[in-house]
């Protein structure tokens, strides 16, 4: 559904004007957008009951949130649980790993634990197949 709007005139200051042009540019918002959000503000201040049921429906958002990445979390876990499980039954058949294999497991997890180490600190990997290029997609 399609919220009407009606335009206001507003004459600013060239000061307010700059400082209006800095946040917009630098938050990439319009303009328009944040005189609403800080006319909103305003008006919420002179006016408790409204802003307690914006800050409401805000915490509601926030508790959708939270509980979506409760249930993402758990499946982590579900999936985790499950992968150790079958690693756990699988090598228990095999015979003991020699020291070459050994080598490679502990250059392969080392791998493994450096990649996590800069996704963590903020840096993308390349995804390794398009299976996991997948999985990077749904988040």
């Amino acid at each position: 559904m399609k919220i009407q709007k009606i335009r206001h005139q507003l004459f600013l200051t060239k000061d307010l004007s700059a400082r209006l042009d800095r946040i917009a540019t630098g938050t990439g918002r319009a303009r328009s957008e944040l005189l609403v959000e800080a006319l909103e503000a305003w008006l919420n201040r002179r006016n408790p009951a409204a802003a307690e049921e914006a800050l409401g429906a805000r915490l509601t958002r926030f508790e959708r949130h939270v509980e979506a990445v409760r249930r993402q979390q758990g499946l982590q876990w579900e999936v985790l649980a499950r992968m150790l499980r079958h690693q756990l039954l699988t090598a228990a058949a095999l015979p003991p790993a020699d020291a070459a294999a050994q080598a490679n497991a502990l250059r392969a997890f080392e791998a493994v634990i450096d990649e996590l180490a800069d996704r963590l600190s903020g840096n993308e990997a390349a995804p390794s197949d398009r299976g996991i290029a997948k999985l990077r997609r749904l988040n």
